[in-house]
């Protein structure tokens, strides 16, 4: 690493998502599908890492952005993506870790001179949480009461207007949602459990080959290995060490856990993220605890990095 650190499913819906997603693709098959990391880090500013963000590349462009933490736009621009080559940002939740920049890129599109709708799919209201539309809405919808009135015209069309951010909120309850965004590309989520935090696990799928984000879990709900199920490539966060405290896993899942979702779900490549000073510290001993369960390749984040789904 550079810089530095079942609630219960049926069993019939366990088959289902197996029967879905399993692919066992020969090597090679999915050279059109890399995975780049923008941010590797979490909330802290002593890190040296962005917060968290994920690119995924298809055939060269970078066609969907995993949360939007702060300090990614920066390498965004780096990675040499282009903005108007996106077509939706996930959003894991609204902590600001992973939401932070999303104002920053809304802004940067009328730079761009982006023309076509971004959708920004993100977790329903739960708790003392807003919604994705609602989050969205108070950052720009509002010209009295938004934090960023002048950007109202990329929420509702105006005379000034450029493009429109399109939200989505996404309520799986406890089972897949999926959608298409072209003929090959789709995105599908499940709720998983962060605490009192909405929170969703996304996959990026093209064609038979996808790459699964955990986003920040504990791993009690059984639901991020339905979703992962035959995933090539598993993101997870590993923001806590195996003896953290009560309440730190009762937001972040374990080394111990990691590795046994990984393993459950059949993925080929396991890469973790969403370091902390204090995952960093014990990060030696976590990637022993993860590779006694988990027996395939353990990748660690690096920003900027590009990683091959395979």
């Amino acid at each position: 690493m550079n810089k530095a650190g079942l609630s219960f499913i049926t069993l019939m819906a366990m088959m289902f998502s197996a029967n879905l997603f399993a692919s066992n693709l020969p090597v090679g098959q999915c050279s059109g599908m890399q995975i780049q990391t923008l941010g590797a880090g979490g909330p802290e500013i002593n890190d040296g890492l962005a917060s968290t963000s994920f690119l995924v590349w298809i055939n060269g462009k970078a066609r969907v952005m995993v949360d939007a933490g702060g300090g990614s736009s920066l390498n965004f621009e780096q990675s040499t993506a282009n903005f108007n080559d996106l077509q939706a940002v996930l959003l894991t939740h609204l902590h600001v870790d992973h939401s932070a920049a999303l104002p920053v890129y809304v802004k940067a599109g009328f730079f761009t001179e982006r023309d076509t709708p971004l959708g920004v799919f993100g977790p329903n209201s739960a708790a003392n949480f807003p919604s994705t539309t609602e989050f969205v809405s108070a950052l720009f919808n509002d010209t009295q009461k938004s934090a960023f009135p002048y950007l109202s015209d990329n929420v509702r069309q105006q005379a000034s207007t450029d493009y429109l951010v399109k939200t989505h909120n996404v309520a799986p309850e406890n089972k897949v949602w999926q959608q298409a965004l072209t003929d090959d590309l789709s995105i599908s989520a499940i709720n998983v459990l962060h605490g009192p935090v909405p929170a969703l696990a996304w996959r990026v799928s093209l064609g038979e080959c996808s790459v699964t984000f955990s986003g920040d879990m504990n791993g009690r709900s059984g639901n991020l290995p339905v979703l992962a199920k035959g995933s090539q490539l598993l993101v997870m966060n590993n923001a806590i060490g195996q003896e953290a405290g009560r309440i730190e896993k009762s937001l972040h899942m374990t080394p111990q856990i990691i590795g046994e979702i990984a393993q459950e779900a059949q993925v080929n490549q396991l890469m973790l993220a969403h370091f902390m000073l204090r995952s960093t510290k014990a990060l030696d001993e976590s990637l022993t605890i993860i590779k006694a369960d988990f027996t395939g390749k353990v990748i660690l984040a690096n920003e900027l990095e590009s990683i091959q789904v395979k």
